[in-house]
């Protein structure tokens, strides 16, 4: 196939088109056909049926298209002198795809479907130049778009590499505002405990030094006392076992009630109930002693409550100290220490005395082996034990068991925080570290779904891992593996 006439075109257009008006003047002066055009006129709408061939000699003709679901117009190429506008329709005989109009004021030659057909009659070469211009034009079309693909191709890409980019800027954003507002609340929230542990510390540690204080005098007052010695140092060991004794055992008390009523006939109930709690050999002694069974039964029973009053003020002021340790351990500042060599054990019991309230009529099943030391944040790592285990407490309601174990393998330090409870939706259990996913949606019960999240963040930052999977006998277990740190 000859490209004479086509490769001139393609290299000089208005020369070629020059060259079909002399052929055209053969017939008819070209002029005949000669429009112009003024900016802003159209040639043609989007979807007209075209029965003329427009060969552009001056101005610049642009062509649109219409935008799916819109009325606006999009520009799809711009056609300068030498160009055959409309060629597809007018070939095809299908209605336009584009509507043209003049940017610049423009002269065509306007050629109607029958002149053309006469013009090919008689000069057949017409045709053959015709073709090959058209041919030409559509070439330069396709080249353009294969261009303008490329182009588009390309910005595509720079688009897409600058929304996966804001998108990585808008995560670490967000995982910035997320650490800032955790260690802004972690920061205040030790300076609060530092306060309150100080508030509470002082008149704790003078509780236990005024019940070591007034321990001492009743044991001078004792000693002291009128009482004959026998009677005494049955006092002394009824006060002595006051101290000792625990919380009574409504059952066990009954039971010995009935036992020992029938050896004191004539006491209350009351005495009775206080003397079923002291040991059987305690209760020969007071028999074999008493010459006035029920005045030395109330001396002696007197002396047992005051040593179970003193257990009890001492152990509910080691308890508070207690407490208040633990909260200082639980939420100390990152600021003060970062990170430090701990064993994690430590941060699981202070948790739970923390939680006492939540968990107290659970059953607690503690199996933490000892576990080699790891650099870790206290602070964070009790935030994760409290997380997953009021997530159980909220799961089991009133009642329940938690079991908690720990242990060493391969390199890591394993935690398992399981419950009895209903377990999880297996449906959202694949995205139960994700923020805003929770199971608690009503009532006391209502959550944001941000715990199990920050509690992942910070299990990975400490380089472990943290999974949840529902046990066959119902409940779910919480599986923390961190990685030791050597020193």
């Amino acid at each position: 196939m000859k490209f004479t006439f086509g490769s001139k075109w393609l290299e000089d257009r208005s020369g070629v088109i020059e060259m079909m008006r002399s052929i055209i003047d053969r017939d008819v002066n070209s002029d005949h056909f000669l429009q112009n055009y003024r900016k802003g006129d159209i040639l043609f709408e989007e979807g007209d049926a075209l029965n003329h061939i427009y060969i552009l000699l001056e101005g610049i003709i642009q062509l649109y298209k219409i935008k799916p679901y819109t009325d606006n117009q999009f520009p799809v190429s711009r056609l300068q002198p030498g160009a055959l506008i409309g060629i597809i329709a007018f070939i095809t005989h299908y209605p336009s795809l584009t509507t043209a109009k003049v940017e610049s004021d423009a002269s065509l030659l306007k050629i109607p479907r029958a002149e053309m057909k006469s013009l090919f009659e008689k000069y057949p070469e017409i045709q053959e130049y015709l073709d090959e211009v058209i041919l030409a034009n559509l070439l330069e079309r396709y080249r353009q778009s294969i261009i303008l693909k490329m182009k588009l191709d390309s910005v595509n890409q720079e688009l897409k590499n600058e929304r996966n980019e804001l998108k990585q800027l808008y995560e670490d954003l967000k995982d910035a505002q997320n650490k800032l507002i955790y260690q802004e609340k972690m920061a205040t929230l030790g300076q609060l405990v530092a306060g309150f542990a100080h508030e509470v510390n002082n008149p704790t540690a003078a509780l236990v030094r005024s019940v070591e204080s007034l321990e001492n005098r009743i044991e001078k007052f004792i000693e002291k006392s009128p009482l004959e010695s026998q009677l005494k140092n049955l006092c002394v060991s009824f006060y002595e076992e006051g101290k000792k004794t625990g919380f009574p055992d409504t059952k066990t008390v009954r039971q010995k009630m009935k036992e020992i009523k029938p050896q004191f006939p004539a006491e209350s109930r009351a005495a009775l109930r206080t003397l079923a709690q002291v040991p059987d050999s305690l209760t020969e002694k007071l028999r074999e002693y008493s010459s006035d069974e029920t005045e030395t039964l109330t001396i002696c029973t007197e002396y047992f409550e005051i040593g179970r009053l003193f257990r009890n003020i001492t152990s509910s002021g080691n308890r508070i100290a207690n407490l208040v340790k633990s909260l200082k351990s639980y939420s100390r500042n990152e600021a003060e220490t970062e990170t430090e060599f701990i064993d994690i054990r430590e941060g699981i019991h202070d948790t739970l005395q923390l939680t006492s309230n939540r968990i107290k009529f659970y059953e607690i099943d503690l199996n933490l082996e000892d576990v080699p030391k790891t650099e870790a944040n206290p602070a964070a790592l009790n935030q994760v034990w409290t997380n997953i285990i009021l997530n159980a407490a909220d799961a089991m309601g009133k009642s329940g068991k938690l079991e908690i174990s720990c242990q060493e393998e391969d390199g890591f330090i394993r935690v398992d925080i399981c419950d009895n409870g209903p377990g999880i939706e297996e449906a959202i259990l694949d995205q139960i570290f994700e923020p805003n996913v929770t199971t608690k949606h009503t009532g006391s019960k209502f959550g944001l779904g941000l715990g199990l999240a920050i509690s992942k963040n910070i299990i990975e930052q400490h380089d472990g891992t943290i999974t949840a999977t529902n046990r066959e006998e119902g409940g779910v277990c919480f599986s923390v593996r961190l990685l030791v740190s050597k020193s």
